[in-house]
């Protein structure tokens, strides 16, 4: 009797040693086993720069131009200038489209505007522009087209020059302004803040 329990501790014994040998086995499998997302982002590109869009520019500036605007000047390197924006117009939209592929509209029910309007605008922009000494020098002047692009949250998120463009350091100080101004009153549609793009044309002239 004493040898009968022999067979049944061999047996457990056995499947310990089966469930040990095993248990490396089963870590390998989760430890081997990865999970991989892949993301693939796909840029749309719209032509702008055309000369057909700078002259849709022009036209549409030519009837919104400011017709009682008295400028402001103030003197740098021996000449009197200004800059001063002008109403803004419609940003060029292929064919009918409303909204662009990243989402901004070209029309909107409500544009967006500077706190305080465009008194307050105009005021800001003439006090912080400061008129490239290399353009006064090469007497560069007439009008800069900046399509402005701003987000839902009132943000200005970029600023391009689409067509032609005056140089001499011109477009980078129109841009390094309206990219300082922090925040502005979002644009709506149908009563819901959206993305905005338009073309703020903005004059520059030098007088002796």
């Amino acid at each position: 009797m004493k040898y009968n329990f022999l067979p049944i501790a061999f047996s457990v014994a056995a499947l310990i040693v089966s469930c040990k040998s095993k248990q490396p086995e089963d870590n390998a499998v989760a430890a081997d086993t990865t999970v991989i997302r892949d993301t693939v982002v796909q840029t749309v590109v719209q032509p702008v720069d055309t000369a057909a869009i700078i002259a849709a520019y022009e036209a549409e500036y030519a009837k919104t131009k400011s017709k009682n605007t008295k400028p402001v000047y103030k003197a740098k390197a021996e000449k009197q200038v200004t800059a001063y924006p002008e109403p803004e117009i419609q940003s060029v939209a292929p064919a009918k489209d409303t909204i662009d592929v990243a989402g901004y509209n070209y029309i909107a029910d409500k544009n967006a505007v500077y706190p305080g309007g465009r008194k307050a605008f105009l005021e800001y922009f003439y006090k912080n522009f400061e008129y490239p000494e290399e353009a006064i020098e090469n007497n560069i002047q007439g009008t800069i087209y900046a399509e402005v692009f701003i987000t839902e949250e009132g943000v200005i998120e970029k600023v391009e020059f689409p067509g032609h463009k005056l140089g001499y350091g011109l477009e980078e100080e129109a841009k390094r302004v309206i990219m300082d101004v922090k925040h502005v009153i979002p644009a709506s549609k149908n009563g819901v803040n959206v993305k905005e793009r338009y073309v703020l044309p903005i004059s520059v002239i030098i007088k002796n």
